[in-house]
């Protein structure tokens, strides 16, 4: 038995996660391999600790996820929250980006 949300398999006894409280099931889904995920960008923000922030809760809600600073930071290997105007894009499945903007929305106040 495993559970579907953290993916922790138990005995078969147990019917609930301990963690999650979801039913756990006999079989995980098949991950979809990341080459064929189409991956959306959402909207850019002023810089790593925002990006930083706003990941940790995209992790917590289980949305898969990456992110890319813009040029001049990726370039000079320079941190983005030391840079005025640098901007960090966070990018997820097509599938999530109405979750994930709408999560951005309420963190920062950015649509």
């Amino acid at each position: 038995m495993y559970c579907p949300k953290c993916r922790t398999q138990y005995i078969d006894k147990v019917k609930e996660c301990f963690d999650c409280k979801v039913p756990l099931v006999n079989e995980l889904p098949k991950e979809t391999p990341l080459e064929k995920i189409k991956w959306v960008a959402l909207t850019p923000l002023a810089g790593e600790i925002y990006a930083e922030m706003v990941e940790e809760v995209l992790q917590k809600m289980d949305i898969p996820n990456f992110t890319k600073s813009d040029w001049a930071t990726s370039a000079f290997n320079i941190s983005s929250a030391n840079l005025v105007g640098a901007k960090v894009t966070i990018f997820v499945p097509e599938e999530n980006r109405d979750e994930a903007a709408k999560l951005i929305e309420e963190l920062l106040g950015k649509k």
